[in-house]
Parts: structure tokens; C-alpha cells; sequence
């Protein structure tokens, strides 16, 4: 349903476009738990979501936190809201109509945090949990679908996630080669 209001919102004339690139189940379900730590930096570093979209559920602990407009913003907790991020992929194919924001976990001592240090102090000292579902195109579609090169060549999904990832599958290591 959310890939098809993003058709219609961009007046795409086939609303079911962005569902059509999205039928072999490519997608993963996650759960994230950070742990207390004395690590006072980010729990999660800085990154864009290189999918389609995310949608995220969180447990109300502090620390999420979007750049937008030069500065880091804190995502307010919501009970019963779902966060949704703007992934690469649709942001390229959009051609920066709809912008992957990035995004982090902030921690006491991470840079341009607007949430009080006592927040954050007190959201280290406890676990964070949040769900997240990535639902990515289907392997084989094109990363330049409207012919906006918004990558240095053109790939397929499997490609260019491999390339953002630093792996396949179970091999992935978060680090882009």
C-alpha cells in the first residue's frame, strides 16, 4: 500500500509501478538491539537506508536522531508510530524529489546532538530495541529506472546492494568495498 501512495503522490501514471519492482519478497525483517555500554559515542553510526524503504518500530528509548537542513534533529517517539525512511534507491530513482535521509543513534558525546546529555547518558545505560523492515526491489531491477545517473555506473539491485553492503547474503560486513 505505501509503495503504491508513493506512485500516486509522485503522479506516476501506473500506481502499482513501485509494486511491480517488488514481487520476488526481497525484503528482511530485523531486530536491532543495542546493549547498556559505557561507549559514549553513537550506537549507530551515521548512514542513509539504501533500499526502497524502511519502515522502523522503537521502544521509546532516546537517541534517533535525521540530518536535515546541516543539523541533527531528534525523531521524537510516538507510541504506535512507524518511523519511515526514504531509501537510496528511491531517492535516486525520484531524482531527489523524495531524499534518503541520513541517520543515526546518537550517544553522550556524539557531535551536533540536539538531545540533552543527561537523555543520552541515561539511554546508554539501558538496551535499545527497534524492528526494522527494509524492503528492497527485486534483484534484477535497475538502479537508474528513470535514467538518473545518481550512481557513478549502472547496476541491478543485487549489484548495488552488494556494493553498499560489503557482501552477499550472510557475508555481508557493513563495509562498502
Amino acid at each position: 500500500v505505501l509503495l503504491r501512495c508513493i506512485a500516486v503522490g509522485l503522479e506516476l501514471d501506473d500506481p502499482d509501478f513501485f509494486c511491480k519492482l517488488h514481487s520476488a519478497d526481497n525484503d528482511a525483517l530485523r531486530l536491532l538491539t543495542y546493549p547498556p555500554t559505557q561507549h559514549r559515542g553513537n550506537r549507530c553510526k551515521e548512514h542513509s537506508d539504501y533500499g526502497t524503504i524502511t519502515l522502523l518500530l522503537n521502544d521509546g528509548v532516546s537517541g534517533l536522531e535525521a540530518f536535515v537542513n546541516d543539523q541533527w534533529l531528534p525523531i521524537p517517539y510516538v507510541e504506535g508510530h512507524v518511523v519511515v525512511n526514504v531509501g537510496s534507491l528511491l531517492s535516486d530513482w525520484t531524482g531527489q524529489q523524495l531524499k534518503a535521509t541520513l541517520h543515526r543513534v546518537a550517544g553522550p558525546a556524539s557531535v551536533g546532538s540536539q538531545i540533552g546529555k543527561e537523555e543520552l547518558e541515561e539511554s546508554i545505560s539501558v538496551s535499545r530495541t527497534s524492528v526494522a523492515y527494509f524492503a528492497d526491489p527485486d534483484e534484477d531491477v535497475s538502479t537508474t529506472l528513470f535514467g538518473e545517473d545518481g550512481l557513478d555506473k549502472k547496476m541491478s539491485v543485487a549489484q548495488y546492494i552488494h556494493f553498499r553492503s560489503g557482501g552477499k547474503g550472510r557475508d555481508r560486513t557493513g563495509i562498502a568495498p
